[in-house]
């Protein structure tokens, strides 16, 4: 049972029935101060955003997406940030969160505009400032913006806000008032909440949203309660119109459950989910279920034909290595008979490849390497594809894909000093500290591409357990982000003082995509060997894992020992943290700690080493690092990820491209280095 006004279930229902419009009035989740225009000459400073809701409500997994307005009758999405970035504040019976923005983060031209978005995607508010619009992409894709009617100048005193004013406990009982002293974190100029109210549970979203449509018949199902609760082996019942009654497995805990039909919904027919109240029960003071059972209706798309999802390199690309395999994703399982692709390029003409994978994903090995840039073709024929499921469908029109290869297989690495293991940290470091860093809420974006299961292009393979699980863009319901290096031993923060991105963070070359039990079992310790310690199996997948023994993870409450097919990818991705992070400032302006690998466990504690003056952070173990990174070599999986975060990065993992570069740079041996063939991946 959360602590809050009893409106708040009637108005999270009224949103799931499809009036989120209407309901913004009623929200008792609210956006409620604003800055983001002053007159300071270097750039508008403090720039907020800062949300209110009951106390007891679990605003993790909400977001705020701003859109710029610049075109009123198609606003754009340019920042997407999670609720957990937050810092938090109270006022009266309501909890306060507040998203800090760095210098000119918030767009203040007119007709601007924040999305407030629940756990489950659904808009709760769509608010605007200097005049109405209407967004073309993101969460409120088609939605118009209602005004706020007040708004902030360049002539504006930095320091101020436009705030809510008034007494209530939901948003429409509060007006809008121009600029005043800030007062982010803490109660607003002449606001006040009513007394909190003790209700029971409610679900306040769901995925799919209630009357969703076109819906894959492998969707997944997701239910986020208005707060923690525990859930009866009865909770639910699901049944559709064409496949009839399914059961499914629940996973998640506390406000999320995730239901995974145990058999695919069928084409084109209509399922609904009741959630059974007397079921559902609340976790705090008195125990309370449900006040009613929640009823959800989506339908599924038609036997639709297939089509291509996504390629690699994609359409446009440039500076795509000529000795890289290329790779093809459907939308869905198909056949591809002989001959559905051309591959063709300016200078070496048509290439012929071997081809590998399926029924999802599909590998193109061209048996001689493509030239040096030169403009290349790559021609699905759509005819020759065919989807598996209903009637056989082919692709409805060729796809065509032109990219340009690299200059040179050397450029990346060229000049590299092999001499010392300082020279060649210190030569690595400035090859690759200048990465683009992006805020941790998109981190999702960066993972689920490059965790993408092989064979299936709509779910992410996890490091540890070694399942498959729906991408998601927010959350835990299966997966959550695993700090390889734990962002408590060195850069606790996702955002520094001003706002900017944590480079080290948020950095897609460390970070993983987790089961949720496995990745709070690894918690913060260092990795090791772990003899006598608990086994967290793997299941078998994609030809690897589940037969017990090496093929098991094993932690205590000082070591995570990982499985052995996965041993070599976290090695490399701590290692190179300590190549990536020597201190001082880069170029996204944010300060940097400087980490390094240890074997003396008193040296790995938590820290903020971006903060204090001369603080190093530490992880291991360092000498079960390097020996995990040369027992588990990287094979072609882990090089397609280091490219994969380089398309959002800019930068690389040299220890993926050249693993045996570690005990030079580590423990300063087994150097000059001298490479003897060429990588398959073109960077050597």
């Amino acid at each position: 049972m959360s602590f809050r006004s009893r409106a708040l279930s009637s108005a999270l229902v009224a949103l799931l029935s499809g009036f989120a419009a209407s309901a913004m009035a009623d929200t008792a989740v609210f956006i409620n101060e604003l800055h983001y225009d002053d007159s300071t000459a270097a750039g508008d400073v403090g720039e907020a955003v800062e949300i209110v809701a009951p106390v007891g409500v679990d605003l993790s997994s909400w977001r705020v997406v701003l859109y710029n307005g610049n075109t009123p009758a198609s606003a754009t999405s340019y920042s997407d940030r999670p609720l957990s970035e937050a810092t938090s504040g109270t006022c009266g019976s309501k909890q306060v969160k507040v998203l800090s923005y760095p210098t000119n983060g918030v767009q203040n031209g007119s007709n601007d505009a924040i999305a407030l978005v629940d756990a489950g995607g659904s808009v709760v508010q769509f608010l605007s400032y200097e005049g109405v619009t209407t967004a073309s992409n993101g969460p409120a894709a088609g939605m118009t913006s209602v005004d706020i009617g007040v708004a902030e100048t360049n002539s504006t005193a930095p320091g101020t806000s436009l705030q809510l004013s008034g007494s209530g406990t939901e948003y429409g009982q509060f007006t809008w008032q121009g600029s005043a002293t800030q007062t982010f974190g803490n109660c607003n100029n002449n606001q006040s909440f009513g007394a909190a109210v003790d209700v029971p549970p409610a679900v306040a979203s769901t995925t799919p949203a209630n009357g969703a449509t076109g819906q894959a018949n492998n969707v997944d199902i997701t239910v986020t309660f208005s707060e923690p609760v525990d859930v009866t082996a009865g909770w639910f019942t699901l049944s559709c119109s064409v496949s009839g009654s399914h059961s499914a497995v629940t996973t998640g805990t506390g406000a999320t459950r995730t239901l995974n039909p145990d058999v695919d919904f069928a084409s084109g027919e209509t399922c609904t989910l009741i959630v059974i109240g007397d079921q559902v029960s609340d976790q705090d003071g008195t125990i309370e279920t449900m006040d009613a059972d929640y009823t959800l209706s989506f339908s599924t798309a038609g036997d639709l034909p297939p089509g291509v999802a996504s390629t690699t390199p994609a359409n446009g690309a440039h500076g795509f290595p000529g000795a890289s395999n290329l790779s093809v994703t459907f939308s869905e399982a198909v056949t591809a008979d002989a001959g559905w692709y051309t591959l063709s390029c300016a200078n070496t003409g048509a290439h012929t490849a071997q081809t590998s994978g399926g029924p999802v994903t599909f590998q193109i090995n061209p048996d001689v390497d493509l030239g040096l840039l030169e403009q290349c073709t790559l021609t699905i024929i759509a005819n020759k594809v065919h989807d598996q499921d209903g009637t056989i469908q082919d692709m409805t029109a060729n796809v065509v894909v032109s990219f340009e290869t690299a200059s040179s297989i050397n450029d990346y690495y060229a000049g590299v000093d092999t001499s010392s293991g300082p020279a060649l940290k210190a030569w690595l470091h400035n090859r690759i500290k200048d990465h683009t860093s992006i805020f941790y809420g998109d981190t999702y974006t960066v993972m689920n591409k490059a965790d993408e299961d092989p064979t299936d292009s709509t779910k992410v393979w996890d490091v540890y357990k070694n399942e498959t699980y729906p991408k998601q863009t927010s959350g835990a319901a299966n997966y959550n982000r695993e700090h390889t290096w734990p962002k408590s031993l060195g850069f606790p923060n996702p955002t520094d003082a001003s706002g900017r991105p944590n480079p080290p963070h948020t950095d897609g070359h460390m970070l993983y995509a987790s089961h949720v039990g496995y990745n709070s079992d690894r918690g913060n310790s260092p990795y090791g060997l772990c003899s006598g310690c608990t086994a967290r199996p793997t299941t078998a997948n994609h030809g690897v894992g589940g037969t017990g023994g090496t093929s098991s993870n094993y932690f205590n409450a000082s070591t995570f020992q990982v499985w052995d097919f996965r041993k070599g990818d976290m090695a490399r991705a701590v290692l190179y943290m300590v190549v990536r992070y020597q201190g001082g400032t880069n170029v996204s302006g944010a300060p940097e700690p400087r980490l390094e690998v240890t074997d003396n466990r008193s040296l790995i504690v938590g820290k903020d080493a971006t903060t204090c003056s001369g603080c190093i952070g530490y992880m291991g173990l360092k000498s079960v690092l390097l020996d995990w990174n040369d027992q588990d070599p990287p094979d072609d999986y882990e090089r397609n990820r280091n490219a994969m975060v380089q398309t959002f990065q800019g930068n690389r993992n040299p220890f993926i491209d050249h693993p045996e570069w570690a005990r030079c740079v580590i423990d300063n041996t087994n150097c000059p280095t001298i490479v003897d063939a060429i990588f398959a991946n073109g960077f050597q």
